[in-house]
């Protein structure tokens, strides 16, 4: 069929449709709005769990409470080194079909639960999805993306996961019962479930498949009917030819340099994060404002974090398509280190033994009010600030980096991998932190949490590359450069063909 003159400059101009890698990457990023209520659930559930009357079987103090927060990270331990293999055996998109009932089922058990030991099964059963989507997620949507686009879709996922986080606070502030917040917790499942259903399969998993005309028709879907996909899909058959010329399995390139150097750069980065306190900080908010002596009421501070949290996600968008990600990472994460030494060192100024805050035992908090702190909306400042920051530019460009960095046939392993090592540190600095409030006071553990980040500043500056524009094929190149040079003499030489 011959083209019109309208569509050979489209395919001349060689722009692809933006709306359909958009509305795919939305799809998939329900799963982050999941993720979201999961995290969030705990701050808002366990103070109402501990305020509970005696008619609720479910009554609890703090650190039973970090049991529930923290149970979640182990789960994800198994679902990250699982979701490699899903990857690989059915794909990004049956791996969120299949995981959307199940997430469903999580938060019924949650509701409907009479027992400590029912909702704790259910946070781990939810971490183990929590792990497929963390493996599948963020290599799917890089997978689908035009380079140019690479970087914009890459911000949907925060996007997506501040929506769940501020779904789930306006739910805790509105509804009385967390019972009730867990039944609501179930229709961003079921809008995941249903999206999915209508979106390609990845080109690059049906590529190593060996579905290169699959391939072509997701890639046409995915670019537009208008868009010259050839070269393209050249470029990943190619490279799928190379690696199978090398003979390498999955496990020998597993062990090799061309995992092991971006793990060290990429991975090393996402453990460090932890245990600066930026995922503790959504697992404990309100309790956080409770024990930060801020004026403003506790239920509705976290909604105002997370609805700014919510508005810099879509800046985020933006603010990737035009800055270099190196630069932004380093900003961002010496903004957070300001942020969180901010919250301890008023925590500390304001706090004295006949004022403001009194831990009496494990099971109760006492905020005498006779003398309400100055400056009381300066934790709020602070945590919005960690937020912001954490979204604008933080995350986004860790995931995007995750995304990136490793070879196709192993990148959703990869992801997994890092994923797992990743919520290994979660769970610990998640079940920790009552014990660090304890021991070194609320002001101590948040000085600790921001000498973590100037840790993570100095890490990144040696370990981040800057890989925006380019293709999954040259980006995981560089990533591994200098690690197998007969590999690169050959992709080189194919390029230049």
């Amino acid at each position: 069929m011959c083209k019109t003159k309208e569509e050979s400059e489209i395919l001349k101009s060689g722009k692809p449709n933006a709306v359909p890698q958009l509305l795919c990457a939305i799809a998939v990023s329900f799963g982050a709005t999941v993720v979201g209520g999961w995290l969030s659930f705990t701050s808002v559930a366990i103070p109402k769990m501990m305020d509970s009357n005696e008619d609720d079987d479910i009554q609890i103090d703090l650190h039973t409470g970090s049991w529930i927060a923290s149970l979640f990270f182990l789960g994800n331990i198994i679902g990250c080194l699982l979701g490699g293999y899903i990857n690989q055996r059915i794909g990004a998109r049956r791996a969120f079909l299949c995981s959307a009932p199940i997430a469903i089922l999580t938060w019924t058990m949650i509701a409907l639960s009479h027992s400590l030991w029912v909702i704790l099964v259910s946070r781990v059963i939810s971490g183990v999805v929590f792990g497929v989507f963390q493996a599948n997620g963020k290599v799917y949507n890089a997978e689908i993306a035009h380079p140019d686009m690479r970087g914009s879709l890459g911000t949907i996922i925060g996007n997506m996961f501040a929506l769940g986080s501020v779904y789930t606070y306006l739910s805790g502030y509105f509804v009385t019962s967390w019972r009730v917040v867990a039944w609501l917790q179930t229709v961003p499942a079921c809008l995941l479930g249903i999206s999915v259903f209508f979106i390609p399969d990845s080109p690059y998993w049906l590529v190593e498949k060996g579905r290169e005309e699959d391939a072509r028709k997701s890639l046409i879907r995915l670019r537009g009917s208008l868009y010259d996909v050839e070269e393209e899909l050249s470029e990943i058959v190619n490279k799928k030819r190379i690696k199978e010329e090398r003979g390498k399995s999955v496990l020998e390139t597993l062990c090799s340099r061309v995992f092991i150097i971006p793990f060290l750069r990429i991975g090393a980065l996402m453990m460090i994060t932890q245990w600066a306190g930026i995922n503790v900080i959504t697992s404990y908010m309100v309790n956080i404002f409770i024990e930060s002596g801020s004026s403003i009421d506790p239920a509705i501070a976290p909604i105002i974090v997370c609805t700014i949290q919510q508005l810099l996600a879509m800046v985020s968008t933006g603010v990737l398509r035009v800055s270099p990600r190196k630069p932004l990472f380093l900003f961002c994460a010496t903004m957070i280190a300001f942020s969180q030494a901010g919250l301890g060192t008023y925590s500390y100024l304001t706090q004295e033994p006949s004022d403001h805050l009194s831990l009496l035992t494990n099971d109760t908090i006492l905020i005498e009010t006779e003398a309400e702190p100055s400056y009381g909306w300066v934790p709020v400042f602070c945590v919005v600030s960690v937020n912001a920051f954490r979204t604008i530019g933080f995350m986004a460009v860790v995931q995007l980096l995750l995304a990136e960095s490793f070879p196709t046939e192993i990148r959703a392993y990869a992801s997994g991998i890092c994923g797992a090592f990743t919520a290994i540190n979660m769970f610990g600095a998640t079940k920790l932190y009552p014990f660090f409030v304890d021991n070194l006071g609320f002001h101590g553990t948040f000085w600790m949490y921001g000498a973590v980040m100037v840790l993570e500043v100095v890490y990144g500056s040696l370990s981040i590359p800057e890989n925006k524009g380019q293709s999954l094929v040259k980006t995981e190149d560089k990533m591994a450069s200098g690690a197998d040079k007969v590999y690169d003499n050959k992709v080189t030489d194919d390029e230049k063909v």
